[in-house]
């Protein structure tokens, strides 16, 4: 679980904001605040061993690759909880406006400003509006007419309700594939954080500055997460609280001991798809439609009656078949059989991508850090107008020397 023996308050207060009020403003303002607050002056990305020069000469000119997420150990999308039911009423809201145009151009006084009002306030307006409607429309038909109206019904609002669920399903698998990311450490002066992430000091350090906010720098702090600490992998259950965030996949990483010294931030890129890459999505996800809608236990949903007699009025059970929806996609059935097609969809982007980020501060070799390699390292990284310094040690205390 989430508790302050891994983690300091600000930390979980943060991530309960980010992970609950994504659409929230203000209250995104207030997180800010938080991480704004602690973020520290630099932070600093290990690299294992050395790298080519090449890659080095990217570091200096300010890019950085970054790898899916879902590639990281830590990655944990179970926790994620995709809010279906206000994300359906959003979509179908919007064309309950459209219809509401098309009604008072047909016939301006079909709803009373007080029905209107009834629509508006309600639940769910899109369906409250095609409830009403059939009550306004069946008063004068006989029982059959009104059974054949009322299916009729029920068989619109199940395709509507049917195709925003799985347009959401497959949106979000999307955008969950292309979330890359990229971790760093800070402070970057502590023996053990040479120890675990720069191979026992061989390698070295990319350390950039946060000392001073500006307007390059605050874009890409935007983009960097603070990291929970938790000792298992969270399932929903351990949490108090629903997580509707999808970075919040990227956020917390089991460690079976918290070293005084972690302090890590996530940096996450989502990318969006270029022309290109949209055309190819295009054509590989009409089939994946095509099967979703026609696989025969999503048509066995879209028969069920989910239209309810209530008094004089009638209700329509959308939680009910939106759940039943997502069992059938959630299955082991279904993924299994759309598989092998997904993957030829996540093919459209590399495993791996670069961005512009930021010129680096200074780079910092380690203890180790290869003699033959010294050398190469100083000339290029000088000749980018960039600092370069040694990590030495003395008295069982780590400090940087000017190379």
């Amino acid at each position: 679980m989430l508790n302050d023996s891994y983690n300091k308050q600000w930390k979980l207060d943060y991530f309960k904001i980010f992970a609950t009020e994504h659409d929230n403003v203000s209250q995104l303002e207030e997180a800010d605040k938080l991480k704004f607050g602690h973020f520290p002056p630099v932070i600093g990305n290990f690299y294992e061993n050395p790298i080519d020069e090449e890659s080095l000469k990217k570091i200096c000119e300010g890019k950085l690759k970054l790898s899916k997420a879902k590639f990281d150990e830590n990655y944990n999308d179970e926790i994620v909880q995709i809010d279906y039911v206000n994300t359906i009423k959003g979509q179908l809201n919007n064309l309950m406006k459209q219809q509401i145009a098309q009604l008072n151009e047909e016939d301006p006084t079909f709803l009373s400003d007080e029905e209107k009002k009834i629509i508006e306030e309600a639940d769910f307006p899109f369906i409250r509006l095609m409830t009403l409607v059939y009550v306004k429309d069946t008063n004068e038909m006989t029982d059959d007419e009104q059974k054949e109206w009322k299916d009729s019904m029920n068989n619109f609002i199940n395709q509507q309700i049917l195709f925003g669920v799985v347009n959401t399903y497959y949106t979000m698998k999307l955008y969950l594939d292309n979330n890359y990311v990229r971790l760093f450490q800070t402070p970057y002066n502590k023996q053990e954080l040479w120890d675990e992430y720069a191979n026992n000091k061989q390698g070295f350090c990319v350390v950039y500055d946060f000392k001073e906010i500006s307007g390059e720098n605050a874009a890409q702090l935007n983009k960097l997460y603070p990291i929970l600490y938790t000792d298992k992998k969270l399932s929903p259950d351990d949490l108090n609280y629903e997580v509707n965030n999808s970075h919040c996949a990227s956020l917390t990483a089991v460690k079976q001991e918290v070293k005084d010294y972690y302090n890590e931030w996530m940096y996450i890129f989502n990318h969006h798809f270029t022309e290109r890459e949209y055309l190819m999505l295009d054509g590989m996800l009409e089939p994946i439609y095509s099967n979703t809608f026609n696989y025969e236990p999503i048509q066995n949903i879209l028969k069920k009656n989910y239209l309810v007699p209530k008094d004089d009025d009638l209700e329509y059970d959308y939680r009910q078949i939106i759940d039943d929806i997502i069992s059938e996609l959630e299955s082991n059935t279904f993924q299994n059989a759309m598989k092998s097609s997904m993957e030829e969809v996540y093919k459209i982007t590399d495993d791996e991508m670069e961005v512009d980020f930021l010129k680096p501060e200074a780079i910092y070799l380690g203890t180790n850090f290869p003699e033959d390699k010294k050398e190469e390292y100083k000339q290029l990284v000088e000749g980018e107008n960039i600092r370069i310094f040694i990590i030495k040690e003395k008295d069982g205390k780590f400090f940087k020397a000017l190379f």
